[in-house]
């Protein structure tokens, strides 16, 4: 698996992004060994960097905040305008749906960004 999918509807939930979880599957499955770096950090950073300009492309404003938890750790707190609840279970908050696909490359990229020296540990990927 070379690519990681983000999804604007994940934004809106206490349950998004594999309820917190799908970065770490990600690596798990990429480079067969835990992240040698804070997913929720790197999480983080590819929302801003890569699924928060679809979003404004698609005509929407959205606020991002970071959650101390063990379910989604990144959210939107407001959306064009009006307060996020996280809880409601909708999926229609983005209509079409926002997707954006991000490389391992991409990935690596702005890992090493937020965490340098990362790649000391010399990640391979799996298989």
């Amino acid at each position: 698996m070379a690519n990681f999918m983000l999804d604007a509807e994940s934004l809106c939930s206490k349950w998004g992004f594999g309820d917190g979880g799908a970065l770490d599957d990600w690596w798990w499955d990429t480079y067969d060994d835990d992240a040698p770096l804070d997913t929720e950090e790197l999480l983080y950073a590819l929302v801003a960097a890569y699924l928060v300009p679809a979003i404004r492309e698609a005509g929407h404003v959205v606020e991002l905040e970071r959650i101390s938890t063990n379910h989604n750790p990144v959210r939107a707190r407001t959306l064009d305008g009006g307060e996020v609840d996280h809880y409601d279970g909708s999926r229609d908050h983005f209509n079409p749906e926002i997707l954006v696909t991000v490389t391992r490359e991409q990935i690596e990229d702005l890992a090493e960004k937020i965490t340098p020296g990362y790649r000391s540990n010399d990640p391979e990927p799996a298989g």
